[in-house]
């Protein structure tokens, strides 16, 4: 892959954790899988917004959906990478807070 490639990839991942709702989405999945009703009752969100938020995870491979019945599971791709994010992103604002 080129390095122009990675970049805009890099760019797109930083961009996935730039909202706080995708933020919540990645905390609560971090806890386990959860169907989308779940979710939705959880962040206290409709439908529609957080299908918006789940489809910009899913395209930059943090989140995986399987299809159960009539509902859809989503769970992390891959749990470590994104716990190793989300504790880096709160150093930093434990770093900001001094």
């Amino acid at each position: 892959m080129r390095r122009s490639n990675i970049t805009i990839e890099l760019s797109n991942l930083a961009k996935a954790f730039g909202h706080p709702l995708r933020i919540l989405i990645l905390q609560e999945l971090v806890q386990g899988s959860c169907i989308v009703s779940e979710l939705m009752k959880k962040l206290s969100v409709d439908a529609s917004l957080l299908s918006k938020h789940l489809s910009v995870l899913r395209q930059v491979n943090l989140i995986e959906c399987e299809v159960e019945w009539r509902c859809r599971r989503y769970h992390l791709q891959n749990e470590e990478a994104v716990c190793a994010i989300l504790d880096a992103l709160n150093d930093v604002l434990k770093g900001s807070e001094t």
